[in-house]
């Protein structure tokens, strides 16, 4: 075995061991479906387009002595061409995300942990192959700049926590999730997005 694997299975079990032992502290992946809502653009507007976003997340408790409220921390990442409508704008979209949300856990019912919260999107999108469309959709004219910009959003979200197994530290969670992405800043990606994640 490499000096190169033995390091990497080291920094593994080492990674493993300090996510069981973390108190209140969950990592995992996500999966997402995005119904991207269209953009306004001077020569036109965008379509809609329900898109597959993945993503990494972290969850932490915000107060020790409270453990109704807890930091979801995300990085997601999508990629999706968006028809156009009638006379509107075909683009590609590749938009990288950081999610910040402070949750609140509305109670504790058997394995259900229900919670709302609100909080923070900062993406960088790209925005490239753009082309004006005419009503019949077919593509016309030259081919429109390509777009790269940070954006801002505001999120809301309300899920419950599944978890699995007796061990209140140890437990695997299962999160179904329901959020809605407002862009405050850039005009860019929102919608409505829903998401499961697996936690550990």
């Amino acid at each position: 075995m490499s000096k190169l694997s033995q390091w990497s299975l080291l920094a593994l079990a080492f990674t493993v061991s300090a996510v069981a032992n973390a108190k209140g502290e969950r990592y995992g992946g996500s999966v997402s479906m995005l119904s991207i809502d269209n953009i306004e653009y001077e020569q036109g507007e965008s379509g809609t387009a329900d898109a597959i976003r993945y993503g990494l997340v972290h969850t932490r408790p915000i107060d020790e002595d409270n453990n109704r409220w807890r930091w979801w921390l995300g990085f997601n990442y999508l990629s999706e061409a968006v028809d156009a409508p009638s006379s509107g704008i075909y683009q590609e979209v590749t938009n990288y995300e950081i999610r910040v949300v402070p949750q609140y856990a509305l109670g504790n019912w058997s394995i259900f942990t229900p919670y709302i919260g609100a909080g923070i999107s900062a993406a960088y999108s790209q925005y490239s192959n753009r082309w004006p469309v005419d009503g019949e959709g077919v593509k016309y004219g030259s081919q429109l700049d390509d777009i790269d910009q940070f954006e801002a959003g505001a999120v809301a979200t309300i899920g419950t926590v599944i978890k699995l197994g007796s061990d209140p530290d140890a437990h695997i969670q299962i999160i179904p999730q329901a959020s809605y992405i407002l862009p405050v800043y850039n005009d860019g990606l929102g919608g409505l997005e829903l998401t499961v994640s697996l936690l550990f």
